[in-house]
């Protein structure tokens, strides 16, 4: 659920951002997030009231909800204007107004429409120990980071304002605490070349410094009220042509560890906006085509998870324990799945490990979606898996780290589920002591939560 902030002064001077005082910067006037927003004022409450309105007239479940908090700079905006639109969210999601962004969140613990995740856009420059406060405070679980490209003369020229030593910065500390990780990057921005951004998308895998948690392509395109539109017309500026820019998201999606999770393919930007580039808004079932045509494939988590195949007509079978380990700069991340013989995706745990912490970063379970306390059998969340995947875990943490305590950074609205699993809130996490790991069962009255 989309929720989007007011405009504000970005702190980015970027050449390939469209601006306007009517929309926060990077966004066209008219794209969907902003359309809703504009017609209520962009008041966060309202903006929720209206989508909540919107699911349940299209039969849509509401009772697991992750927001995602769009606008220019989100964590540049004044501290107390972001803490009141976050309380703003979570009173529109209990009906009802608290008098504080803490007394908001204990209501929702246990209400109707429950806060399972929260999302935050920013830029590198713009995630120092005093933004990761912040959004702690706020209930945030997952950060998407403008990262763009890895190469500073890129930065330099486009004028994005920060180079990689601020996505090297901001990745680590978001991974110490807990947070998952997104990067937007964009092929084909000025100075770079098809070769060049494919030689990139490697270095962001092969480098422990980024190994990001999730991405989201944003091809390069010239939008109307950008400055990127001068350059275009004063030739300054060519975008790769249709089947060039298809060629090299083809090579990168083969790429991609089966880690990482290609949330979205293409900016959600009216066709009117765009310029020059492509045009194409299904570009991501254009690219799944012509990879099925080529015999390449996506190994990302979002081509596996199970209720995609399902509905594609997959063979699905049993679901197993796997697990994948990889270093990352500060840490090791272990990466446990459960997934059949081939590698549908049934459910995943992300856990960080470093010498001050063990701290599972996401617990999720897919599947045809299931309201708390209901039961749709054989749906996946009730088949324990995500209990599974916690007792692993714990296991892990206190066998092979010696570690005696394990924290999650969870939603607000899925506390009470780590609570009937014995653990309990410490901060902005929730905590368990390991010596009392096997103490208690491992399923809560809700199955597993999808977070």
């Amino acid at each position: 659920m989309a929720v989007m902030a007011k405009p504000f002064p970005c702190p980015g001077k970027c050449v390939y951002c469209p601006s306007s005082p009517q929309a926060p910067k990077s966004y066209t006037v008219e794209s969907p997030a902003v359309l809703r927003a504009r017609s209520c004022g962009f008041d966060a409450g309202k903006q929720v009231e209206i989508r909540l309105r919107t699911l349940a007239e299209m039969g849509h479940a509401r009772d697991k909800v992750e927001l995602i908090v769009m606008g220019g700079t989100f964590l540049s905006y004044p501290r107390d204007y972001q803490y009141q639109f976050i309380k703003d969210c979570y009173d529109a999601l209990n009906g009802s107004s608290s008098s504080t962004l803490r007394e908001a969140q204990i209501l929702n613990e246990n209400t109707e429409h429950r806060c399972v995740g929260l999302c935050i856009e920013t830029r590198p420059d713009f995630c120092g120990e005093d933004e990761i406060k912040s959004m702690l405070d706020c209930g945030a679980t997952r950060v998407e980071l403008g990262v763009q490209t890895l190469d500073d003369e890129i930065h330099h020229l486009t004028r994005r304002g920060h180079g990689v030593a601020e996505i090297v910065s901001a990745t680590r500390l978001l991974r110490d605490y807990g947070f998952k990780v997104y990067y937007h990057w964009m092929p084909g921005l000025p100075g770079s070349t098809p070769e060049h951004d494919l030689w990139l998308s490697r270095r962001l895998f092969e480098d422990e410094r980024f190994r990001p948690d999730g991405l989201k392509l944003y091809p390069t395109l010239v939008v109307l009220g950008s400055e990127l539109e001068d350059w275009y017309h004063d030739k300054r500026y060519r975008p790769y042509e249709d089947e060039e820019m298809i060629g090299l998201l083809m090579a990168i999606k083969a790429l991609v560890p089966k880690y990482v999770r290609i949330a979205r393919l293409m900016r959600d930007i009216p066709s009117k906006f765009i310029l020059a580039g492509s045009r194409d808004l299904a570009l991501r079932a254009t690219i799944w085509s012509k990879m099925r045509e080529a015999g390449l494939r996506c190994s990302c988590i979002r081509c596996r998870e199970y209720g995609h195949r399902l509905r594609d007509g997959w063979p699905i079978g049993e679901p197993y324990l796997s697990r994948l380990d990889y270093e990352t700069w500060g840490g090791r991340e272990v990466f446990l799945s459960y997934e059949d013989a081939s590698e549908t995706l049934f459910g995943l745990l992300r856990l960080r490990t470093n010498a001050e912490r063990a701290t599972v970063r996401e617990l999720h379970v897919f599947g045809p979606e299931v309201p708390l306390g209901a039961r749709l059998e054989p749906a996946v969340q009730h088949r324990g898996l995500g209990g599974k995947l916690l007792r692993e875990a714990e296991r892990i943490v206190s066998e092979e780290f010696r570690a005696d305590r394990l924290s999650v950074l969870s939603g607000v609205g899925a506390r009470e589920y780590y609570r009937s699993l014995g653990y309990r809130l410490e901060g902005a996490y929730m905590v368990r002591e390991l010596d009392q790991a096997r103490e208690e069962p491992l399923e809560g009255p809700f199955g597993s939560p999808s977070l």
